[in-house]
């Protein structure tokens, strides 16, 4: 086959084949050559608050070319394009950002190896499908879906296009949190009794923000797109401002506690803490057999009078909830994110390497290896990119994510109608309950009603 015939983007894309077919001859051989083709060509999409660290993540990695972004907003297209641009040129390197506002032309465009998906929460499916089906390695910001049955969308492109996809849980690359599920994995807090994962409390409702002038340069049908179409509003679209010292930034969009565009704190963070709870039980891929509703009172916001909990068919349950919640269940680390109560003792996690458990001689105990062990990476991006260059497994791929994903979006149902529901996650419906099934599917606006 000559040079010319075997493309760089099919070459990226078959490298991790050729690590596993091959011992002597690997992708990091390929790729060693010097030229500029060997490096894997990015494409970001969505500029919002949750994107800085996956550009300078990219862009410091001597692998990869941030090549295209993507966003409705002019503003934060050329914002970031310069950014990126004078970042290159500061480490002596010429690279001449592509912009895009369809973030189907950039998916379009051959010479794009990988996408970060980095967009409100409704977007997330028809994005990620979309770009698997172009033949791109995915990275999807959790939660990787807005209803249930877009995930075997998400599975079935992936599995058929052969891509690596890795779902934005980094938590599963923090130490802390990896210690923490190695004790309950292997055995080493006794049987797992129940977990706690302690998050700010605040479930998704419908906001009626008034209508505010559209910005110039904003494509607002293109935010809106598969949702419910709404005016204009800056609580939905967070505006680029200028900090006290000078820095400019974005604010969090609000459009996540929205249940037209997201699915609340159930969602936002509920989706990083029920992940390390199914990591740490060994149920990835799976989920719980019931979720039950239980009365709480939340003053942050009073019409939140009811949390959940989830029991699997080993009896071990997981509880979802803000401190002064999780109390009356028998939680009493409030600091901590996710909690995992063992027969014989505890371990916790938190963000910024805060890891902890009940009996010291387990705070540096050597953790075993084997199968129950948790696969260690330090670097989420770079877990994903050595998917792509060698065949690595990543730790977060698709059917995972979904499954995660799951439990946050049969939770907010269960919240919604106010009683126990029993989920059936083999074929992701609730067990002979039509009014829950209902909730399973949300139907695309427009033009994106058929589009995957």
């Amino acid at each position: 086959m000559s040079q010319e015939k075997l493309s760089r983007r099919n070459f990226i894309k078959k490298a991790g084949a050729a690590v596993a077919l091959s011992s002597f001859f690997t992708a990091r051989d390929m790729f060693a050559q010097g030229s500029p083709n060997s490096k894997i060509n990015v494409g970001v999409i969505g500029l919002g608050k949750q994107v800085g660290g996956h550009i300078w993540g990219v862009v410091s990695d001597s692998r990869c070319n941030l090549s295209a972004i993507c966003d409705v907003d002019d503003e934060r297209l050329q914002y970031y394009k310069k950014r990126i641009e004078d970042k290159y040129a500061q480490n002596g390197k010429s690279n001449t950002v592509k912009t895009y506002k369809d973030f189907r032309d950039l998916i379009a465009d051959k010479s794009i190896d990988a996408v970060f998906i980095v967009t409100p929460d409704h977007w997330h499916t028809i994005m990620s499908v979309l770009a698997a089906r172009a033949g791109k390695h995915v990275y999807c910001e959790k939660p990787l879906t807005f209803s249930v049955q877009e995930g075997r969308q998400i599975i079935d492109a992936v599995n058929a296009n052969g891509v690596v996809f890795q779902t934005g849980s980094q938590q599963r690359s923090e130490a802390a949190f990896r210690n923490a599920v190695q004790l309950a994995r292997t055995g080493m807090l006794g049987d797992i009794k129940c977990v706690y994962c302690n998050v700010p409390w605040r479930f998704p409702t419908v906001y009626n923000w008034p209508a505010e002038d559209l910005p110039k340069g904003i494509d607002w049908d293109m935010w809106i797109g598969p949702a419910p179409m709404r005016a204009y509003s800056d609580h939905l679209l967070a505006r680029l401002r200028k900090h006290p010292k000078g820095a400019y930034d974005y604010d969090w969009g609000e459009w996540r506690w929205h249940s037209d565009y997201g699915n609340g704190m159930q969602a936002d963070w509920g989706a990083h803490h029920f992940d390390i709870a199914q990591w740490g039980l060994d149920m990835d891929g799976k989920g719980p057999k019931y979720i039950d509703v239980y009365e709480a009172k939340n003053p942050a916001f009073p019409n939140d009078t009811k949390s959940i909990s989830y029991e699997y068919e080993n009896g071990v349950k997981v509880y979802y909830g803000s401190p002064s919640i999780l109390q009356k269940m028998g939680f009493n680390k409030p600091s901590a994110m996710v909690t995992f109560i063992g027969s014989e003792a505890v371990s916790c996690a938190s963000r910024g390497g805060v890891f902890w458990a009940s009996k010291p001689s387990l705070m540096n105990a050597k953790l075993p290896r084997g199968k129950d062990a948790a696969y260690v990476s330090n670097d989420h991006r770079g877990n994903f990119i050595d998917g792509i260059l060698y065949g690595r497994p990543v730790l977060c791929p698709a059917e995972v994510g979904v499954s995660s994903c799951n439990m946050c979006l049969v939770g907010n149902i269960a919240h919604k109608l106010g009683r126990r529901l029993e989920w059936d996650w083999k074929t992701c419906s609730f067990k002979n309950d039509s009014a829950a099934n209902e909730y399973l599917w949300r139907k695309n606006r427009g033009e994106w009603a058929n589009v995957i």
